[in-house]
């Protein structure tokens, strides 16, 4: 069955002007004057049957004009003739080829002392070595910004350098829009025979390939199964005891092969410093998870990740991190009154022991707020203007404070509370509630989040409603907030109806608050490549720095990204893979495509998809332009009789 279609198919408009002819001889054609003669009746039927004769004529020549404009039409929106029936050709035909090479990080996989990427790189040379002169190559990779400058239609051959370039990218193009665009590609060489070749591992993706035109993919794998370790979830356990310069990270080694990998060697380096190792032994196809200590050599932000040594897979190896040390923060309480036992215990210890400096809300002044790292308040009265410019020089300056409410709410405060945290404040309540969320989401609170509480009872607080992201609530009433370098704590803090105090989770989340204001400005959760980081300025991984005009980035490789480098509330946060793509998962690719073998060589440029007609049109038009004239200087010549 043969099948016409067309590879300019948006020209086809041209064809409207077949009708031109017809139009300007309608328009065009008048009333020969009558002009009276005596009977003459031989010459009257003379004219009769030349009338005929040139009617006829002409006729023929406006369907000749016609078909010259119809067939140019046509030729320029390239018809192909196309049909199974035409099978593969035993030779190689003119053809268009797009590539597709798979830069998800599971390519960076080691097999036969290679990576895949490697491989598969080589693999396009020995293209690019079978390719012919009338050929088209188009390199696509899932690499959105990469196909942007280089996806180009190249005659021959794809040029080497533009190869060296490419490297693994962690936020993948989707397989829909990579066939998308190779298909678009094609369409612009220009040619009726076209392939789509596929280079890929097909690792934990259900792929759905679908196309008009044939996807071969080329094996780069061998049945062998997969024995890389990957390590995630560094993160930094907070100090619930004593404040000092020994710090603990937590992790999660896998061993994703079959086999048990003992005296694995684990490494944590701090600001491009090793400070740490440790050997650990991982059973096949599990995971542990597992802790590693090092001391911190200064105070301040420190960016740094764990590593396992792994050669099969690299890209899994590391895990970053960031954070803010201080052996002993300086924190300023705002109060006319003692603080509650609880709190004041939970800040000596998050002080190093040193205390906290109370001051009243009567001595407080602008000029004090530089010497802290965040402000407490705590039953500071009333909110007279003295406090409301300190609240907004707070906000202005970076500097966070939480606020922690009593029994007592005057109005002016309610007020503030309401309009900074985008709530509405009803009243106090001693209706004991049970604690029933916690969000897992943000930062404060995610290490708590799936903890079981021993003490989860909130007995006096104040009830607010239109809270859209709390930290923690209980039955719809939001008990913790935070917004920006402002947090809110609703319960009564001088309250023993409060048992969640005395529950061994209030401490970390405690601990995980006061942190978190000193460094508001990072994202409120782990982040990995493509999700936003807001800042000013950006110290990238590569060690460049860039200006946002915008204020806003979005990341695209994992590492330690500085915020407004150089600021004096600058800080730091790490972007990690999301570790899909470690588990050695094989997902053969469905939809329509043709797998090539360890040959796959001399299965390539060898498709017939089909006929190009164009210059078989032109012929024709050019011969009826012929024609035309031939006709023209006949019906002259008999005029001239």
């Amino acid at each position: 069955m043969f099948q016409l279609s067309f590879l300019n198919a948006g020209l086809l408009f041209f064809a409207a002007a077949t009708v031109l002819p017809l139009l300007i001889w309608l328009l065009a054609k008048k009333k020969p004057p009558r002009v009276m003669f005596s009977s003459l009746r031989f010459i009257k039927q003379s004219q009769e049957q030349e009338k005929n004769r040139t009617k006829i004529t002409n006729i023929i020549l406006l369907i000749i004009r016609m078909l010259i404009i119809l067939l140019i039409a046509l030729a320029v929106a390239r018809p192909m003739l196309s049909s199974a029936r035409l099978g593969k050709s035993h030779k190689h035909p003119p053809t268009a080829v797009a590539i597709i090479l798979d830069t998800s990080y599971s390519m960076d996989y080691m097999e036969g002392g290679k990576t895949l990427l490697e491989k598969a790189k080589g693999y396009i040379s020995e293209i690019n070595a079978r390719a012919q002169d009338a050929d088209r190559l188009i390199l696509i990779t899932r690499d959105r910004d990469w196909n942007d400058l280089h996806s180009l239609v190249y005659a021959k051959e794809i040029p080497l350098e533009i190869l060296t370039g490419i490297t693994y990218s962690y936020e993948p193009l989707s397989w829909e829009d990579a066939l998308n665009l190779a298909e678009r590609k094609l369409s612009e060489a220009q040619m009726p025979n076209r392939e789509i070749y596929l280079l890929s591992d097909f690792i934990n993706e259900i792929v759905q390939l679908k196309s008009s035109i044939p996807i071969l993919t080329i094996p780069l794998t061998t049945d062998e199964p997969r024995s890389n370790i990957s390590l995630s979830q560094a993160r930094i356990l907070p100090q619930l005891v004593s404040r000092s310069k020994v710090h603990t990270a937590q992790f999660v080694v896998t061993n994703h092969g079959s086999a048990d990998r003992a005296d694995v060697l684990i490494k944590a380096v701090i600001n491009d410093i090793k400070v740490a190792e440790k050997f650990v032994s991982v059973p096949a196809r599990s995971s542990l998870t597992e802790t590693i200590s090092f001391d911190l050599t200064r105070e301040g932000w420190q960016g740094g990740y764990l590593e396992v040594l792994d050669e099969y897979l690299t890209a899994d190896n590391r895990s970053y991190f960031a954070l803010e040390y201080y052996q002993y923060p300086k924190v300023a309480v705002i109060t006319n009154s003692s603080l509650p036992l609880y709190l004041s215990t939970i800040l000596s210890v998050y002080t190093g022991g040193r205390g906290v400096q109370t001051i009243s809300s009567a001595a407080l002044n602008l000029s004090m707020l530089e010497d802290y790292n965040l402000f407490i308040f705590y039953d500071f009265g009333s909110l007279n203007p003295k406090l409301r410019e300190v609240f907004n020089t707070l906000k202005t300056k970076e500097i966070g404070s939480l606020i922690c409410l009593g029994n007592a709410l005057p109005g002016d405060t309610k007020a503030m509370l309401e309009q900074s945290f985008g709530i509405s404040i009803s009243g106090y309540s001693r209706q004991a509630r049970t604690i029933d969320y916690i969000s897992a989401q943000h930062k404060v609170s995610a290490l708590i989040a799936d903890k079981r509480l021993k003490y989860p009872v909130i007995g006096s607080f104040w009830e607010s409603r239109g809270s859209t992201a709390p930290l923690i609530s209980a039955q719809n009433n939001a008990l913790a907030l935070m917004k920006d370098n402002q947090a809110l704590w609703l319960w009564d803090s001088n309250s023993t109806d409060n048992t969640f105090f005395i529950d061994p989770a209030f401490p970390v989340f405690a601990y995980r608050q006061f942190t978190a204001l000193q460094s508001f400005n990072l994202p409120d959760q782990e982040l990995i490549p493509g999700d936003a980081i807001r800042a000013s300025a950006l110290g990238l991984p590569d060690g460049n720095t860039i200006n946002l005009a915008n204020g806003l980035y979005f990341a695209k490789d994992p590492g330690i990204y500085t915020i407004n480098p150089g600021n004096q509330r600058q800080g730091m946060a790490a972007v990690n893979i999301d570790y899909q793509d470690s588990d050695s998962v094989f997902t053969k690719p469905g939809g329509k495509h043709r797998e090539l073998g360890k040959n796959w060589q001399d299965e390539i440029f060898l498709a017939r998809l089909g006929r190009d007609l164009w210059k078989i049109l032109l012929i024709a038009a050019i011969l009826l332009m012929i024609l035309e004239i031939i006709i023209v200087k006949l019906q002259e010549a008999r005029g001239n009789l």
